[in-house]
């Protein structure tokens, strides 16, 4: 490491940028690193970064602080190394984009490139045909499906590295090679032609569920949309023989529970909404590339998932399945949105309903299973509330095990 390098340490650890421990720690590597790995403040927070000697947090409580001292002459360096760390980032990003993209476009499409060329008109004609659009959805494991399909997860892959390059997956260049078995469909709506699937996608030897609907939008264009498997197991697995969808939810309903619910859950976030927090948020959203919070919404798409258990004493259990926000998994790059499901107690009163005393826990119980269900799969969430079934005083009854009645949701 040069003495150039040092220098530039030196300035960071005097202007209050980085902290003594910080300094030091990288002061111990000097003699490990050859050359001049950096020669740009901001290179020399990159850098930092990557050695693991600043940690994200860090790095964040540094952003935070170039917003918070801005009267503070100390806070010039800070902003010039901030900036310069997201300028470096983003050329990085670009060439790593062009590189991609080029490695993909050459393992999809060998030989000559004048070979392709006939292709566009083949594009053209698929196009076209989702244009004018047919009387229902196409198949699920139709050919044109399957392409679509492996182009827009290249497409939403390559603008997730995007906001964030460090973010863990498969190489888009990957993607274009990803294999789909297992395709099944899992239930038609003839109301508004839509049809949801399932599917195994195998991408670089690993597999995963994955779900699609297929369905026209506004303007009659036949489209692709990406759904969470579990969210499409509700929404389509309970329908009748004619495809029409179940009124699940009595003796309440599927409307008056949902805004139950709804209330219920902004009452339990209400006290974490400070306006200091999501200013916070909002910030660290815009060092990585992702747009300002403008849905104020603690939880969404909320649905029963079959009928209502009596406990007596105007008293029920439900179970529903829910969105929720869930800025502690986005922060760590996963979904904004996590999807729980549970039993969750209400209490009817005349013709309203609202959620019960042990909603609070029911509603945490059911965050804690969506987060160890997207980190360690539906068996490891599934067991977590089978132990959670067990503690006394749930709405369910007194420890006792819930033996739902509810319509069964058809399996895929």
């Amino acid at each position: 490491m040069t003495e150039t390098c040092i220098a530039l340490l030196d300035r960071l650890r005097d202007d209050g940028v980085i902290r003594l421990d910080h300094h030091a720690a990288a002061l111990v590597r000097r003699d490990a690193v050859t050359g001049e790995p950096f020669t740009t403040l901001g290179e020399a927070l990159l850098w930092l970064v990557d050695e693991g000697i600043v940690s994200d947090e860090e790095l964040d409580a540094i952003d935070e602080l170039s917003e918070s001292e801005a009267a503070f002459a100390g806070n010039a360096t800070r902003r010039q190394a901030l900036a310069e760390m997201d300028a470096l980032m983003e050329r990085k990003l670009d060439e790593y984009v062009k590189r991609a993209r080029h490695e993909s476009l050459k393992a999809a499409f060998p030989g000559p490139s004048w070979v392709w060329l006939g292709g566009a008109a083949a594009a053209v004609i698929v196009a076209a045909w989702y244009l004018f659009g047919p009387a229902t959805p196409p198949q699920c494991g139709d050919d044109d499906v399957r392409k679509t399909l492996r182009t827009s997860i290249y497409s939403n892959r390559v603008q997730q590295i995007a906001r964030n390059p460090w973010t863990g997956g498969p190489a888009p260049s990957d993607l274009l090679q990803a294999t789909y078995s297992a395709v099944k469909e899992v239930g038609y709506l003839p109301a508004d032609r839509s049809r949801a699937c399932s599917a195994t996608l195998t991408v670089a030897g690993k597999s995963s569920a994955i779900a699609y609907i297929l369905k026209p939008n506004d303007d009659g264009e036949m489209t692709i949309i990406g759904a969470d498997p579990r969210v499409v197991r509700v929404r389509y697995g309970q329908t009748d023989k004619n495809g029409k969808m179940l009124d699940v939810g009595q003796p309440a309903g599927a409307t008056q529970l949902a805004a139950a619910f709804e209330r219920g859950a902004d009452a339990f976030e209400t006290p974490t909404r400070s306006a200091e927090r999501l200013a916070a948020m909002n910030r660290q959203r815009q060092r990585m590339g992702q747009p300002a919070e403008t849905d104020t919404r603690s939880v969404r798409s909320i649905y029963p998932v079959g009928d209502c258990k009596a406990l007596g004493g105007e008293k029920w259990s439900c179970r529903l399945q829910a969105e929720f926000r869930d800025r502690l998994m986005s922060a760590i790059g996963r979904s904004d949105w996590q999807v729980m499901e549970g039993d969750f107690s209400f209490v009817q009163k005349g013709s309203t309903w609202e959620v019960g005393e042990n909603f609070s826990r029911q509603y945490m119980d059911a965050r804690v299973r969506a987060r160890v269900g997207d980190l360690k799969g539906d068996e490891a969430a599934a067991r977590l509330e089978a132990i959670q079934q067990q503690r006394p005083d749930d709405s369910a009854g007194k420890g006792a095990p819930r033996q739902h009645e509810a319509r069964p949701v058809q399996n895929y």
